[in-house]
Order: structure tokens, then sequence, then C-alpha cells
């Protein structure tokens, strides 16, 4: 086999006889974000947005609203599923707390819209840094560019709320991006 693809970071899988956790998937997520420093890196550009003293750091609040998107969340409350399985995803902050971290950063958009771009950079660099030899931008040329795809699909949801518009194509939905390079 001449091109050997393996998942980063490898994930281990073994049987622990432990009951089946219907959201155990995003502990992938969890593991992704532990494995590149991102709690780290949040702690030191956003730092500034909860007191010193404080038990939940940036990195552990944004970490717990980014696993949460992915499982269907919409609001801070449903921070509780992961919230209930703590052995999986460790301590989450409660709603107030992650509320009032929302609020700080509402309070100084500029400096958490640096601080957030900073951390960005840096997880880029480490993620295309770990890929190695498979990094893709390492075998792009002038003449055969990392093109990288952005698409938008409309996903139907259907709203009860009161005044709701429909989108462009008289529907109700959202339309997620996704970015695919090959």
């Amino acid at each position: 086999m001449l091109n050997d693809t393996r998942a980063f970071p490898s994930l281990p899988a073994a049987p622990t006889g432990q009951s089946l956790v219907s959201h155990a998937g995003l502990n992938v997520l969890t593991s992704f974000l532990d494995a590149t420093g991102f709690g780290a890196l949040c702690e030191e550009q956003l730092a500034g947005f909860v007191p010193e003293t404080a038990t939940h750091r940036p990195g552990r609040v944004l970490g717990s609203l980014a696993v949460m998107l992915p499982d269907g969340g919409e609001h801070v409350s449903d921070l509780d599923t992961l919230r209930d399985s703590p052995d999986l995803f460790g301590p989450v902050a409660s709603n107030a707390t992650v509320s009032r971290f929302v609020e700080r950063a509402t309070e100084e958009p500029e400096a958490f819209t640096l601080g957030f771009a900073a951390v960005a950079k840096a997880l880029r660099s480490r993620i295309w840094e770990a890929a190695g030899p498979r990094n893709p931008a390492t075998l792009a040329t002038r003449l055969d560019p990392l093109i990288i795809d952005l698409d938008a699909t409309l996903v139907d949801a259907h709203s009860e709320k009161e005044l709701a518009t429909g989108h462009y194509k008289r529907g109700f939905g959202h339309s997620p991006f996704v970015a695919s390079l090959d």
C-alpha cells in the first residue's frame, strides 16, 4: 500500500464493559481539542474574560460550546447533555458561568475577536504541522495549488416562531458550511 491513511489523532478503542452513552462520539472532538492544546491557547489569549480564580477557564467554556454545537445544541442550556456525562466530557461550566463569559466577551468585542483570531491561527499552524508529510499544503505549487472547496446546502427545519420569515427559497432552515480539500 502506497498511501497509508490514519486519523489524527489516533483513536484508541477498547471494550470497557461500560454502558452505551449516546453522545460518546463527541469524545472524539474533546480528545481533538486536548491534543491540539486548545485550552492552553485560550488561556494565553482569553484569560481576561474570566476572573483569575474561576474554576472554568476560557478553554473549558469555549471547548464545551464547540463540542455542544455538532451535537445539535442551540442554546447554553443544551450543555446539560455534556454535563450529564462527567466521566466522558469532564467538568462542564454552568449555564450562568457560560453566560457571564459571553457577556464579558460582548463588552469588549474587539479584544475578544483579536484573542480568538490568535487562537485560531495558532491552532491552524499546530494542526498543519501535526499532519507532517500528510499535510496537503506541502505538495501545493503555483501551478497545482491547494484548493479548499467551501459549500453550503440548505437544511430544512420548521419554525413555529412568531414573525419568522423564510430564507430566499421561501422555506425555513439553515445552510451549514462545509469545507473540503482534496
